[in-house]
């Protein structure tokens, strides 16, 4: 492990934007130190597929001449649940037998590296996103980041352990009937279901077509709104999508007199 790298990084979007430009490291640096974290965790069947560095190369190089003020999500590690394409790397939805290599990257996929954010890998999931406990995998159950003898809420298992082990920024998963914000709860993170048709769907592998939704992890809320911001983009491909002005994402602060809330 790299000297440089000692201790815990903190991978909040503010936080990551400034060792950009303080420099305190490079992407590619703290990609190869994130693979290696990773590698440690495999115990937690975080991973259907874990990129290598050689697959990551080209997301890399195409960030080499940007400005990191320039791009929101610059040098920004995300993962992306099984269940949706990311170009040249194998979609199983956790079967083998139904494994697919797309040539095309979903759309939300497609508009976060564009913002300068890099895919570290794909996440493991309740075979076909039918479940809601993260064990329902042949590539072994999700073990919570918290406590490994505790399951870790699913569909979205993976997704959301990566960013509760600090091995990405945020994450993509899906909810269709709480497959996003149960993991979420369980891994103690933000999970983030929009209104159907918000988040294009082109490129996810449907557990209900009419109710599926692109879900967001991530550590706080504000940063969850910043994915928001980018990947809320209306695709004309996605019979779903909804052709209307784009709402905000709300991050208001709790007043300080506290709030009420129904269970």
């Amino acid at each position: 492990m790299t000297k440089k790298f000692m201790g815990n990084i903190d991978l909040r979007l503010a936080a990551l934007r400034q060792h950009y430009m303080d420099r305190a490291f490079t992407p590619g640096q703290l990609i190869t130190y994130l693979l290696e974290r990773a590698e440690a965790l495999r115990h937690h069947n975080t991973w259907i597929h874990l990129m290598q560095l050689e697959e990551i190369e080209p997301y890399l190089h195409a960030l080499q001449d940007k400005d990191p003020t320039k791009l929101p999500l610059y040098g920004v590690p995300f993962a992306i649940k099984d269940n949706i394409d990311l170009c040249g790397i194998p979609t199983t939805a956790a079967c083998a037998e139904f494994a697919y290599t797309p040539s095309h990257s979903a759309t939300v996929v497609r508009l976060l590296i564009e913002a300068g954010a890099i895919p570290l890998g794909k996440t493991n999931l309740d075979q076909f996103a039918t479940g809601l406990v993260g064990v329902r995998s042949p590539y072994g159950p999700g073990r919570n980041a918290i406590n490994a003898d505790y399951i870790s809420g699913g569909s979205s298992a993976g997704s959301a352990i990566a960013v509760a082990q600090g091995l990405v920024s945020f994450s993509l998963g899906t909810d269709t009937a709480g497959s996003g914000r149960v993991p979420a709860a369980f891994n103690n993170i933000v999970g983030v279901k929009p209104t159907r048709g918000l988040l294009s769907t082109s490129g996810v592998v449907p557990a209900c077509r009419s109710l599926d939704c692109v879900s967001i992890f991530a550590m706080e809320m504000t940063d969850a709104a910043a994915v928001w911001e980018v990947a809320a983009e209306f695709d004309q491909t996605d019979a779903y999508a909804r052709p209307t002005q784009r709402p905000s994402l709300g991050t208001r602060a709790i007043p300080a007199e506290g709030f009420r809330y129904g269970i």
